[in-house]
């Protein structure tokens, strides 16, 4: 029986990722946990964990909340799978199109797995994407998606592998 998963939280920068795409690397070696993406505005606690979890993908989350979940490729039923990439966003339309409106296109040859106007996005990266392209890429798209100038932070939450 597997043990119980660890969180490890902390703030990070836009313009210094490493400590997310280290994580990030550690995920992908173990091919289990994920890492949320969040961002942090004025007024918040960054201290308390997000409320959100990749599933809230599937049931669009509450009003105004935007958050990136990334996900290490895993064994699936046809091979490797891809890693995954969900934004929530409450954007009100379909985040691909908005996006590329504001100058943060998906990048060629990732597949949109989902766009919904409420559930999110969920994109799956090409399997040699590095990292920090990922994360700059969620970031990107995470600010696209929320209000202007209401983003100060950005916030990790990376659920480490289960413990045996």
């Amino acid at each position: 029986m597997a043990g119980e998963r660890k969180v490890e939280t902390f703030p990070f920068r836009a313009d210094e990722p490493a400590a997310v795409v280290a994580a990030m690397g550690r995920l992908s070696a173990a091919g289990d946990g994920w890492v949320n993406l969040r961002p942090t505005v004025d007024g918040e606690d960054d201290d308390r964990p997000s409320a959100l979890r990749f599933f809230t993908l599937l049931s669009g989350g509450g009003p105004g909340l935007t958050m990136g979940t990334w996900v290490p490729a895993a064994p699936g039923q046809r091979g490797r799978e891809r890693a995954r990439l969900g934004l929530t966003h409450r954007a009100g339309r379909r985040a691909v199109a908005a996006l590329a409106a504001g100058g943060a296109a998906v990048p060629a040859g990732w597949l949109v797995e989902q766009d919904h106007p409420t559930r999110g996005l969920v994109v799956r990266p090409l399997p040699d994407a590095p990292a920090g392209t990922v994360v700059a890429f969620a970031l990107g798209a995470l600010s696209a998606l929320s209000v202007p100038g209401a983003i100060r932070g950005w916030r990790a939450e990376v659920h480490l592998p289960r413990s045996a």
